[in-house]
């Protein structure tokens, strides 16, 4: 699995781009879930959103920025 990033350099998630597999580790806290070829992920954490969307099966295109309140 690859490491996915967001705009501060974190760990976003983890990600499988061959099975969709996309896995996030927070505080002791794991979830998991199976994107689709022309799905999305979002991940909100600390004030910056993370877009995972999976292009095909063998890559992801990942969007990152600070939230706008």
């Amino acid at each position: 699995m690859e490491e996915i990033r967001d705009c501060n350099g974190r760990i976003a998630c983890k990600g499988n781009a061959a099975t969709g597999l996309v896995e996030v580790v927070y505080k002791r806290c794991k979830t998991s879930t199976q994107i689709p070829i022309g799905g999305t992920f979002r991940i909100e954490r600390e004030g910056i959103v993370t877009i995972v969307t999976r292009i095909n099966d063998t890559a992801f295109h990942v969007e990152s920025h600070f939230c706008v309140a």
